[in-house]
């Protein structure tokens, strides 16, 4: 998922205007049809989370923002995407068959026993999550030198060797995820990373019993002579999608609950 910085108090999408989550939300809670669906849309927040306040309140935004958009304009789902924040541990007690969750690119971290459990039984019932690396606030220097990925070997490796009813392999733009509901590809920003980054998990997936459950995504700032650069600090808040980015979240969305 790529980013780029915004260029005044609104923000745009391709060419459509976006304007901060809090009043889109709010429009979008005035507008909804009689007969639209409530989804819940779930932030999971693991125990041992190695982002920073900041990182942290930047994703929530950024979450926020998606799913006000989302509401706004996709109205081929017909309902209304509901968000929410909540710990791993507390997976299997609510209803979330979508959940997102951000995890640091550089300061790693693992699930604990008790989260790992619950996580492949959340994923044994059903449900699907969207991991996204934060690579953002770094250069690329800092966040392609990494190799070990406890939570990527978690879902890639453990998983699939403690059942064989779990499969990881790589997305490619030949997976029909990629064109469910928008005609999508890889932006060339983001192959920069898939082709030139041998340690990235970007990509990643998972299937149980040949249901995707599992996708990992990278969440990057903009390129500069060629590199990665980082998000200066104070994080802007809301700001421009990528629209590939964007299209493909919403895909990914379409494929693992609607289809």
């Amino acid at each position: 998922m790529g980013i780029i910085r915004p260029d005044g108090p609104s923000y745009r999408i391709g060419t459509r205007l976006i304007v901060p989550a809090c009043v889109i939300m709010a429009l979008a809670l005035w507008t909804l049809p009689a007969r639209a669906l409530e989804y819940p849309w779930v932030m999971l927040v693991p125990e041992n989370d190695s982002r920073d306040p900041e990182v942290r309140q930047q994703d929530e935004v950024q979450s926020l923002n998606t799913v006000a958009v989302i509401n706004q304009q996709e109205e081929l789902f017909n309902h209304h995407l509901t968000w929410r924040k909540a710990a791993v541990r507390d997976l299997l007690s609510i209803n979330a068959p979508f959940c997102e969750m951000h995890f640091d690119a550089v300061k790693l971290f693992s699930f604990t026993a008790e989260e790992k459990g619950i996580l492949t039984e959340y994923l044994k019932r059903g449900g699907f999550i969207l991991f996204i690396i934060d690579a953002y606030p770094y250069a690329e220097d800092e966040f392609w030198k990494v190799k070990e990925w406890p939570l990527i070997d978690f879902i890639a490796k453990e998983l699939p060797a403690s059942d064989h009813d779990f499969l990881s392999r790589r997305a490619t733009d030949y997976s029909p995820i990629f064109k469910i509901h928008y005609r999508t590809q890889t932006a060339d920003s983001i192959r920069h990373e898939l082709i030139d980054n041998p340690n990235t998990p970007n990509r990643t997936i998972l299937f149980y019993r040949n249901r995707l459950c599992c996708f990992v995504m990278g969440n990057y700032t903009h390129l500069e002579d060629g590199q990665w650069v980082p998000m200066e600090r104070p994080f802007p808040g809301p700001y421009e999608f990528e629209l590939k980015s964007y299209r493909l979240t919403v895909n990914i969305y379409t494929y693992s609950v609607l289809r």
